[in-house]
């Protein structure tokens, strides 16, 4: 299990966030996708022994690219919602007529044109939010990482990653709600927003194409019993993130299962007991092939070692916060150790 950084470190830390948020210079939105990726990679990957956390550029700069895919779709079958001061951010264009091509991420990972807009993104990281994110007027904070690359790598100064681990909550909500604000004051905007009750679920929802092809994969898979109580699925089922999407939401196939809508309703967003982490650590070992299957052809993203780094930030949360999880109907139990062998 990480080591959990004392409060005070992890009061130092957001102290440097909302500061960052709250004193830096915006001019578009790309500190904030930055500051997202940088904490949802800090969840997917180990630091090293030092508490260090080095992160590629080119990983960076694909999950940048994700945190916009959604972002680039016309806003209510409008116009694409502008990201920057003056005219749209370079980079949105870019996405946006790579998306126009290609509807799915998924689909477009697989293109060969794919590295060259990794390349791109990954030039404007360097040339701009990288080396300016810890900028707050004429001061320089510097306490995610050096302004540096080191083998073209980020990396996350000693114990930065932990504190994106154990705040991760927090930097999300303190992140998307400066990002939502700042989209709704460009003048740009204005006239495509109109009433904006449902800017939030655009610009950070889920994704929900392909979930009826997963769904019809899941059941062959899973030879059409629930994944969590066994019992037949009469109805086909509900495809469930077997890591509550209220607490990581980032939609990967590994995470899905299928479940009874009774099952999936009593377990909310709660963790699955370890009982059912053992069987669903087995199932994305031992069927992995076929899950990648399942993913290809549903032009559905996917990354195993991510869902079980996104799986063992969330139990070693839940271990030390003491909190219940979920068994069966009606059943909840304490999380203890228990869980800690099944996600090495």
């Amino acid at each position: 299990m990480s080591r959990l950084p004392s409060d005070s470190a992890q009061l130092e830390f957001l102290i440097g966030i909302q500061r960052i948020l709250g004193e830096g210079s915006f001019v578009a939105s790309y500190k904030y996708a930055l500051l997202l990726a940088l904490a949802e990679l800090s969840i997917e990957k180990t630091a090293l022994s030092d508490g260090t956390l080095p992160i590629e550029l080119d990983q960076l700069a694909d999950r940048f690219i994700a945190l916009y895919w959604r972002q680039v779709a016309p806003f209510r079958g409008k116009n694409v919602l502008v990201q920057s001061t003056g005219r749209q951010a370079s980079i949105i264009s870019k996405i946006a007529a790579f998306k126009a091509t290609t509807p799915t991420l998924a689909l477009a990972r697989g293109k060969r044109s794919w590295q060259r807009l990794i390349r791109d993104v990954g030039r404007l990281l360097v040339s701009m939010p990288l080396w300016k994110l810890q900028l707050v007027g004429r001061e320089r904070l510097e306490f995610l990482y050096d302004e540096h690359l080191v083998e073209m790598c980020v990396v996350l100064r000693p114990g930065v990653a932990a504190c994106f681990r154990a705040q991760f909550a927090v930097v999300q909500a303190l992140v998307q709600t400066a990002w939502l604000s700042f989209v709704q004051r460009l003048p740009l905007n204005r006239t495509i927003l109109g009433s904006m009750s449902d800017l939030s679920e655009f610009l950070f929802g889920a994704e929900r194409s392909g979930l009826r092809s997963i769904s019809d994969g899941l059941l062959d898979l899973q030879r059409g019993a629930c994944f969590y109580c066994a019992g037949k699925l009469r109805e086909g089922g509900e495809v469930d993130h077997f890591i509550p999407w209220s607490r990581y939401s980032l939609d990967l196939g590994h995470n899905f299962v299928l479940a009874h809508a009774s099952c999936n309703r009593d377990k909310r967003d709660m963790l699955a007991a370890p009982c059912h982490l053992a069987r669903w650590v087995n199932r994305n070992n031992v069927e992995d092939i076929a899950l990648q299957e399942i993913f290809d052809a549903a032009r559905f993203p996917f990354d195993s070692g991510a869902s079980f780094g996104v799986a063992k930030w969330a139990y070693e949360n839940a271990e030390k916060s003491r909190a219940l999880v979920w068994v069966s109907r009606g059943q909840d139990v304490r999380l203890t150790g228990d869980w800690r062998g099944l996600l090495v």
